[in-house]
């Protein structure tokens, strides 16, 4: 029997704006979920349903190995997810802020005392695997609006031995939720080459060890619901107990663990509640992994579909080696340190860049090589 319960706002919505980026520990919450529960607000608008225990170990097991190694790499682009400014969750070369925010700043550099163009946030272990609806920031405007994932691109063997999983997720979301399933799946399979697969997801979010604080999601369709499953790592013995998914402003939160399922409105605001240490094995208190609860066992995986994929319907994605009718442009010649070529590393490079365009997806050289002319002449 699946209980269904009513909340009711315990902070406005003016209160809750202002405590953007910030966290909410467990005993704010009146209620933590930790069995099969559907949850409404009091003007019957859908909150969450959570299930226990629907996804098999051989799937979870399937996700860890897979996303894994991937969501440990930090990266300082998570804004109010990341929370308030704090310097020991920071990359050591951050010198003074410049126009400094709440949970965002730019920066003059400690190493080259250069102001930074972009503004960084926190870091945090959290990374997108799937495709994705905007240009990758690294290339400064050249990249196409719509791509696959360096994720997908680099472990392509991981990727298809995560999609199982995916689509049980997929299916999880179509028995709970079938309204918002369909609708979202409508349009995601409308551009199916930025498709996962036959689900209503482009995108994953994986995130490891990572505290939440006080956000809503931006960018994701708005007809939509998230997706949240939760992985404990059994080779990491720092096991903990918390770091519940919470609704700070209903004063509810769920208690995801592996096997797990959460569908819930991620435009509403959340957070995770406080990491408590479970375990038995000595760490360093010193450690900023350790200061800063980057060191648990839990990896958290969210699917979702971007709203902007819609734009992208004509850009071909599909993997295969490039034809070679495509246009690659040379491997330019470089002046080696101390003067003169090395035609061992120009060879290597050449080497390397033939596997790595191998990958691509069907047509998307060609599309870059259109519209991007220069892109592929490094």
């Amino acid at each position: 029997m699946v209980k269904e319960i009513t909340v009711s706002k315990i902070m406005s919505d003016s209160a809750i704006a202002l405590r953007e980026g910030e966290y909410f520990d467990e005993d704010h919450y009146n209620t933590i979920l930790d069995e099969d529960t559907d949850v409404y607000t009091d003007d019957g608008k859908l909150l969450l349903k959570f299930r226990k225990n629907v996804i098999p170990s051989k799937l979870t097991d399937n996700a860890l190995v897979a996303y894994g190694v991937a969501a440990k790499k930090t990266h300082e682009n998570r804004g109010a997810a990341a929370g308030v400014l704090d310097r020991n969750k920071m990359n050591r070369y951050i010198g003074d802020f410049v126009n400094e925010g709440k949970f965002r700043t730019k920066f003059i550099s400690n190493t080259t005392g250069i102001e930074s163009k972009q503004a960084t946030s926190n870091l945090s272990a959290s990374n997108i695997a799937g495709y994705y609806d905007r240009p990758d920031r690294n290339l400064l405007g050249k990249g196409p609006p719509c791509r696959l994932t360096a994720f997908n691109r680099d472990n392509p063997d991981l990727w298809d031995k995560s999609v199982p999983f995916l689509r049980k997720v997929d299916s999880l979301f179509k028995e709970l939720t079938p309204d918002r399933h369909a609708a979202q799946l409508k349009r995601c399979q409308q551009v199916s080459q930025f498709a996962i697969a036959d689900t209503a997801y482009s995108t994953i979010t994986i995130n490891y060890s990572w505290r939440t604080a006080l956000h809503k999601d931006a960018g994701d369709y708005e007809d939509g619901f998230g997706n949240l499953i939760v992985v404990e790592d059994s080779d990491n013995p720092h096991k903990y107990r918390g770091a519940y998914m919470g609704f700070p402003q209903y004063g509810v939160a769920a208690n995801v663990r592996t096997g797990d399922f959460l569908a819930m409105d991620v435009h509403e605001w959340h957070c995770n509640t406080e990491f408590i240490p479970d375990y038995k094995v000595k760490v360093d208190k010193s450690d900023r992994n350790v200061i800063n609860g980057w060191h648990f066992n839990r990896l958290s995986i969210v699917c979702y579909l971007r709203n902007d994929m819609l734009r992208c319907k004509k850009a071909p994605t599909k993997q295969s080696p490039p034809s070679s009718k495509i246009k690659i442009s040379p491997v330019r010649s470089y002046t080696m340190a101390g003067g003169g070529k090395s035609s061992k590393n120009l060879s290597k490079f050449t080497e390397v860049r033939k596997k790595t365009l191998g990958k691509l997806p069907e047509g998307f050289i060609e599309y870059m090589n259109r519209n991007y002319p220069t892109f592929f002449d490094y």
